[in-house]
C-alpha cells in the first residue's frame, strides 16, 4: 500500500488538499484509493461546514494523478481539469459518510498533455458519485 505521505510527493498538492489517504490497488489501466478526508474539519473542499458530493470530482482527478505518477515512476507534473462529464451522484453531501470512501479512477485516453479519467466513489458497496474528468498537463 501506498500511504498519504508518498501521495503527496507524487502530486501537485500539499497539506489538507491532499485527499486521499492510501493507495489500495493499481495496475497499468486502474487505481484503488481509500480515504478519511471527507470527515476533515480541514478538508478545503467545504463550504459552510459540508462537503457536497460534486466536490467528489476532485477527489477522482487526484487519484488519476496518482496513477500517472505511478506509471511515469516520477512525480505528476500540475494540471487543469478541462472537463468533467456524465457526473451522476445519490446523495448532496460527502461529510455525514461515516466509512471510508473508495475512489477507482480508470484512464480513457493519455498522451504526453492530456489525460481522461472515469472514477467512481462508493462507501461500503454504495455509490456515490461517478463520472469522467480531462486534465491539461503544464
Amino acid at each position: 500500500m501506498i500511504e498519504r505521505a508518498e501521495i503527496e510527493a507524487l502530486i501537485p498538492h500539499g497539506g489538507a488538499m491532499v485527499l486521499l489517504d492510501r493507495v489500495v490497488a493499481h495496475d497499468e489501466k486502474s487505481i484503488l484509493c481509500r480515504t478519511m478526508s471527507h470527515r476533515r474539519a480541514d478538508n478545503p473542499l467545504r463550504r459552510e461546514q459540508r462537503l457536497p458530493t460534486v466536490a467528489g470530482a476532485e477527489f477522482g482527478a487526484q487519484a488519476a494523478a496518482v496513477h500517472g505518477a505511478l506509471l511515469a515512476k516520477g512525480p505528476m507534473r500540475p494540471g487543469r481539469i478541462v472537463l468533467l462529464r456524465a457526473m451522476r451522484w445519490t446523495r448532496r453531501f460527502l461529510d455525514d459518510v461515516q466509512a471510508p470512501i473508495d475512489v477507482r479512477a480508470e484512464s480513457l485516453r493519455r498522451d504526453a498533455d492530456n489525460i481522461a479519467y472515469g472514477f467512481v466513489l462508493t462507501a461500503e458497496g454504495d455509490e456515490l458519485l461517478h463520472g469522467e474528468c480531462g486534465i491539461i498537463l503544464s
